[in-house]
């Protein structure tokens, strides 16, 4: 292909990739995107786990299901794009001892791999593999070609993340009815996790009584961690404190850890914590916490944010469920209340 043509099929596939906000039609972009502009065989996105142990497939194109379905890929294993952080290529999948699925590769008639790293801001978060049916060279060229891919992958994942976050935790406020608090928090941390690429998150509320935190839901966390003993808002982090967020991007060194010899046991290695407010009272703080060090960037933090907001929003509809319970003619109040007048927005 003419390079002039190839550089015209490159900007149409970005428009493509940056196209939706919805998170599936971002990942389909993605890969139909990647396989046709270098005209490979196919392509799969692999994203990590929450516990970054192994990738899943995300999305493909291209493949059988047969291959599809051959089992996660464990990152040490397998290619090694993510373990170095760089553009792998498998230039004869027949020969290459860095394959974790060789037999799988070759009855699907893949001859080369090429594997890119995908980074969501400063968090890797999988691999965008092509699959070619001839062994294929990579030149230089190419090679930059395939970052800028890499580069706008991320940038596509990351709004379609946090977009798909937020849509999910607000619709599930929405949807919450009274006296189901529990399992609308558990949808949350579980939300939280997952689009934030955290090994887990937890919400703690304050006792005021003893100033202690206490645990009301959590995802992604062992249960003998969350059993390590009492936390108390004074010791702990310190969102609660200073009324603001708190980014403690490596456990091993910070002293504002209560219980660092857990957390590092867990494989704990940064903490990012968000007060939770109801109007404007701490009523609790929301933690992630990664499996790697990292210092978050500005986007990370404002969607974040977002996300603690939409914790105490939650809380504080639960509470006023529970006093609307309480109310005989809740809706003849609010009408009261209202003078029954319809407002005039014109």
């Amino acid at each position: 292909m003419a390079f002039q043509d190839f550089s015209h099929q490159f900007i149409n596939g970005l428009s493509e990739i940056h196209r939706s906000l919805d998170l599936q039609e971002a990942k389909e972009a993605v890969v139909r995107v990647a396989s046709q502009v270098f005209g490979s065989k196919g392509a799969s996105l692999l994203l990590f786990d929450h516990t970054h142990d192994t990738m899943k497939l995300s999305q493909s194109f291209g493949l059988s299901e047969a291959y599809k379905i051959k089992g996660d890929v464990n990152p040490k294993k397998s290619m090694g794009e993510t373990i170095l952080g760089d553009v792998v290529v498998i230039r004869d999948a027949s020969t290459d001892p860095n394959l974790q699925y060789p037999q799988e590769a070759l009855k699907e008639g893949i001859k080369s791999i090429v594997g890119i790293p995908v980074a969501v801001g400063n968090i890797l978060v999988g691999t965008l593999r092509l699959y070619f049916d001839s062994t294929r060279d990579i030149s230089l060229e190419e090679m930059e070609y395939l970052k800028m891919l890499a580069l706008h992958v991320g940038l596509a994942l990351r709004k379609s993340f946090y977009f798909e976050s937020i849509k999910n935790s607000t619709t599930n406020i929405h949807l919450m009815p009274a006296f189901k608090i529990s399992e609308s928090m558990l949808n949350l941390v579980k939300t939280a996790t997952l689009s934030g690429n955290s090994r887990g998150c937890s919400l703690f509320l304050i006792k005021q009584s003893d100033g202690m935190l206490e645990r009301v839901a959590s995802f992604g966390l062992s249960e003998s961690y969350m059993a390590k003993g009492t936390v108390y808002a004074a010791q702990s982090v310190g969102e609660v404190a200073t009324g603001k967020p708190v980014v403690i991007s490596k456990i091993a060194t910070d002293p504002r850890v209560q219980y660092r010899e857990q957390a590092l046991q867990e494989n704990i290695k940064a903490i990012i914590g968000f007060p939770v407010m109801v109007g404007s009272k701490i009523v609790g703080v929301l933690r992630w916490y990664y499996d790697f060090e990292f210092e978050p960037d500005t986007d990370h933090m404002t969607w974040k944010e977002y996300l603690a907001l939409n914790v105490g929003l939650a809380i504080e509809k639960n509470q006023l469920l529970i006093q609307l319970k309480t109310r005989q003619d809740w809706y003849a109040d609010i009408l009261f209340e209202m003078d029954a007048k319809p407002y005039n927005i014109s």
